[in-house]
């Protein structure tokens, strides 16, 4: 699944074609799996793309209407999902949701692709972003994901094991398994580790590995998996040689040790006996 660095480098190649006017949006016959049961408040057609924003793992894209009017759509990428740029129409299997029409340079066109179809798509009146956004907490890429936040909560649920609780996006969102993995290790954790025995200073530690991890994930633009993420140009990320435990043979902080596998909560769960306590 696309985690906080994959969706911002969506989001940032995204938004260097705006503002993006569109004209014609085509639709796929199942793309009522995608935006689900609720209501759909508008459809983008003859509307500008002027913003897209992102919390977590759910980007917000602003259209605006002929009388200045903000409308959203809101995108989740579920396990495969994507959006792809071309100056033609992309012609790609499992193509759901197609917007066409110009930007500054020209003919544009941006089109949601999702073969597994656990993606997400909500065209929201301002109540029902508004709804949406709450559900998400603290966005550990933002400057209000702190030592101290991560302490406090901690504290509030002490029995919880912390990779875990690390995949609650109430308290942290953008954050999925690999990162969970990636925090756990780089702050010298077991991922089993119940969040009451997790010390102050150790909260320091999550949130410089969380740092490092995010920088070196964004730089590489993500981390590609077999079937999973690629950008808007259809390219894999180059992120996996920044990961220490994750689905690594040996670890890569005291590069000898082999990474153990565990399931925690049905998910695997990686860690180095030696590095995480």
């Amino acid at each position: 699944m696309p985690e906080l660095p994959e969706v911002e480098t969506i989001r940032s190649q995204l938004s260097q074609t705006l503002p993006f006017t569109v004209k014609t949006v085509e639709e796929s016959d199942v793309i009522g799996s995608l935006t689900g049961k609720s209501e759909r408040h508008f459809l983008p057609k003859n509307m500008s793309l002027v913003k897209i924003e992102r919390k977590g793992k759910l980007m917000d894209l602003h259209f605006v209407d002929n009388k200045g009017k903000i409308h959203h759509l809101l995108s989740h990428l579920g396990m495969s999902g994507g959006w792809r740029l071309s100056t033609k129409k992309v012609i790609e299997k499992h193509t759901h949701l197609q917007l066409i029409g110009s930007n500054r340079d020209g003919p544009l066109f941006m089109a949601y692709v999702d073969p597994r179809r656990f993606g997400v798509l909500r065209f929201c009146n301002e109540p029902m972003y508004q709804k949406e956004m709450a559900k998400l907490g603290v966005d550990i890429g933002s400057e209000d994901f702190n030592a101290e936040y991560v302490w406090q909560t901690l504290k509030k649920y002490p029995e919880r094991q912390l990779k875990v609780f690390l995949l609650d996006q109430k308290y942290f969102a953008g954050s999925g398994n690999y990162i969970a993995n990636e925090i756990c290790a780089r702050a010298g954790i077991r991922p089993t580790r119940r969040a009451g025995k997790v010390t102050r200073a150790e909260c320091d530690k999550i949130i410089s590995g969380t740092r490092s991890l995010l920088e070196g994930s964004l730089k590489n633009n993500g981390v590609a998996f077999s079937g999973g993420y690629s950008d808007t140009t259809g390219s894999l990320g180059d992120g996996l040689n920044n990961l220490m435990v994750f689905w690594q043979k040996t670890c890569g902080l005291c590069k000898e040790t082999e990474v153990k596998k565990i399931l925690l909560a049905q998910r695997g769960t990686f860690y180095c006996p030696k590095c995480q306590r």
